[in-house]
């Protein structure tokens, strides 16, 4: 037990600095209800397992998710502790090695003999499971604790029920009851386990039909428990119609192509068992292509599936007796396709084609009988079926761990996930827009220059396949557009927020569209900022700092009387707008020719506001027009102490204040700064 302990540790010890991943964000950096404190913590307990994140009223998935024990624990540590990844990542690593530990014990007291020494199939399937990569989805993912937490009760649970079997004492089975409660009310997982215990006892045990039913009745009692819980706190399980692609991957397919599909993705679960290479964490649309029944895999996947289930079937019913050495082959093979049959999407759509840790723990079944099978047939053929064993084990284990390692390395963050996995998930909408979202937020805030650039080319490449495999991604759209934004592509940013406009998602893409008419404003492109911004006005007719953009693009378009009707119209909204103020005293002092109401405006702005940059600039140059050349020096040294970021036409400003009162050194001093302002605003 030490060593599969310690072994899962160090497997996963390189996890340990990563941040937060994937579903990391749903279930607990942006979930209003993890991150909630006491309040959070009532939430958690009475709506569905997403609200947090998207509201109480949205349901993305039919049937719902309800785990508040996780997601309590989770809430817990982040008003103790806040956002700790490390504390986290150890913390699942931790409850791999329980899973490990206890799916051994299980095992080993379910089939005692297979206790040989030191070819115990327990500890050699366990040992087999431990390495396997396929584990590094759940235990490298920090909201995968729910289903951590879920196996570690729920197989505490079959042992002590196992052990009321065996010795029939009552305080094991209401622990191994208890322990199944809390599991479900971890992850619905759980509630699968109810089959594996009267199965093994079936196939393992001599019968007592008594202890049977009463143990199961247990089993059954907690998910009666669970269900009636969750029924009068969140309701029952609600179905909703599922249109979206990426919700729901058989959209778009037909009755024929679903369950081929679901056939294809059963065989690659056996693939991904046998041979862990080319793993990612999207099996979204269409990493696996939609099928029909004529592929050959399609057919090999059906005639696997049925052929086991058969066999472990009969032999669960008429042969436990007649082959004993079946047992194995028909538990293994059960306790797989068990636990698998919750996430498999024939009962409930699970959102995605498939997904690795939805054969967590259950694909331990068949490791544990291909183990068993392997030492049955050295026992045949080899004498020294120890050495032997181990001379196969033991590299197949340095292989597993190898890839284990490597594989959590993809783990570190969301860019480093996304751009390995893409390469694998080619055909995946979500991946190839994930991969080019993160790719963009990492080339945004660099510098403009060959990285910044190559970056975001990279983005484009991305998001562009992801709309080109699901041309209604609404999301990618308004990601796309932010590409062009940062490249300064306006226009082709334009076309792709209207066309999110257009399938629906108004309230991101018209901010993006007003962004669009602030970018035009600071290029000077004032006649495509005003259209620009038109288009978004009706759903921010209230926004004073778009309706004062509009003022400002009016004026330089000479429509003098318009902006000046607009300015006057957000006074009176607002009678403490220093801004427009400052942009009447311009109106008058610039374009209407009328000095004194043009200084009113200006005095009136900095009363308001003694620290208006822009204000205390305007009446230097008031001042001198009016060559009150003291008073025009003193408000441009006023406005320098007062703007964060002085731009040329400021120090020219100021070269003319010092010259005209004869300070020439500081005067030739603010016209070198002023040109070399000016060359960094011109690149």
């Amino acid at each position: 037990m030490l060593i599969l302990f310690v072994m899962s540790i160090l497997l996963y010890a390189n996890t340990w600095n990563h941040g937060f991943t994937l579903d990391d964000t749903m279930m607990i950096l942006e979930n209003k209800y993890t991150t909630g404190g006491i309040e959070g913590l009532e939430k958690i307990f009475t709506t569905d397992a997403f609200a947090g994140f998207l509201g109480d009223e949205k349901q993305l998935l039919s049937g719902g998710r309800y785990r508040p024990l996780a997601q309590s624990i989770h809430n817990i540590e982040y008003s103790l502790m806040g956002l700790s990844p490390t504390f986290w990542h150890i913390q699942n690593t931790l409850f791999f090695g329980f899973a490990l530990v206890l799916f051994f014990i299980f095992i080993q007291k379910l089939i005692p003999n297979l206790n040989q020494g030191w070819t115990n199939v327990a500890f050699l399937s366990s040992l087999l499971a431990a390495a396997h990569p396929l584990n590094t989805e759940v235990v490298a993912n920090i909201k995968s604790f729910d289903l951590l937490l879920s196996m570690v009760l729920g197989l505490g649970a079959l042992i002590f029920m196992l052990r009321f079997f065996d010795h029939h004492r009552i305080k094991d089975l209401v622990l191994g009851s208890l322990l199944l409660f809390l599991a479900m009310l971890s992850k619905e997982t759980a509630i699968t386990l109810l089959a594996v215990l009267p199965i093994g006892i079936i196939l393992f045990r001599e019968k007592s039909t008594k202890h049977l039913l009463i143990s199961s009745a247990a089993g059954l009692l907690a998910f009666v428990g669970y269900f009636a819980l969750r029924t009068a706190l969140v309701g029952l399980p609600a179905s909703v119609e599922v249109n979206e692609l990426l919700n729901n991957p058989f959209v778009e397919a037909t009755t024929t192509q679903k369950y081929a599909t679901l056939a294809l993705t059963f065989g690659y679960y056996l693939k991904l068992i046998s041979i862990p290479i080319n793993l990612t964490h999207d099996y979204y649309p269409y990493t696996i292509s939609l099928t029909n029944f004529s592929n050959l895999a399609v057919i090999l996947s059906i005639l696997i599936y049925l052929s086991m289930s058969v066999l472990s079937l009969y032999q669960l019913i008429y042969g436990r007796n007649k082959n004993p050495n079946l047992n194995i082959l028909a538990f293994g093979w059960i306790f797989y396709i068990s636990i698998f049959s919750i996430s498999s999407n024939l009962l409930i759509n699970v959102g995605a084609f498939m997904n690795e840790r939805f054969i967590f723990i259950g694909f331990y079944g068949i490791i544990l009988l291909l183990v068993f099978y392997l030492i049955q047939l050295l026992n045949r053929l080899n004498q020294n079926q120890t050495k032997t064993i181990y001379l196969i084990i033991i590299p197949l284990v340095l292989l597993l761990t190898a890839k284990t390692i490597d594989r959590n390395r993809a783990w570190a963050d969301d860019y480093t996930l996304f751009t390995t996995d893409v390469k694998i998930s080619k055909g995946s909408a979500k991946c190839n827009v994930s991969a080019g979202g993160k790719t963009y937020e990492k080339a945004k805030p660099l510098p403009k220059g060959l990285a910044r650039t190559q970056l975001l080319l990279d983005a484009e490449k991305y998001i562009q396949k992801g709309i080109e495999i699901h041309p209604k991604y609404i999301q990618a759209y308004i990601l796309l557009g932010n590409v062009y934004f940062e490249m300064d592509s306006l226009s082709l940013a334009m076309v792709n927020y209207q066309k999110a406009n257009q399938l629906g998602e108004k309230e991101a893409a018209l901010i993006n569209i007003k962004n669009v008419g602030y970018r035009y404003h600071q290029l000077k492109k004032h006649k495509e900022s005003l259209q620009t911004l038109n288009l978004s006005l009706q759903h921010f007719k209230n926004d004073s700092s778009l309706l004062f953009t509009q003022a400002d693009n009016l004026l330089n378009l000479n429509q003098v009387d318009s902006a000046k009707k607009l300015v006057e119209y957000l006074i009176e909204r607002q009678p403490d707008f220093d801004a427009g103020f400052n942009k009447l005293g311009e109106i008058h002092g610039r374009y209407l020719n009328n000095l004194p109401q043009s200084k009113l405006f200006l005095l009136k702005a900095i009363a308001i506001n003694p620290k208006n940059s822009s204000a205390l600039e305007n009446l230097g140059v008031l001042y001198g027009i009016e060559n009150q050349i003291d008073s025009s020096l003193f408000y441009f040294k006023k406005a320098f102490e007062n703007n964060k970021k002085p731009n040329s036409e400021l120090y020219y400003n100021l070269h003319i204040g010092y010259m005209r009162t004869g300070d020439t050194l500081q005067g030739k001093l603010m016209l070198e700064k002023a040109t070399q302002k000016r060359k960094e605003e011109n690149q």
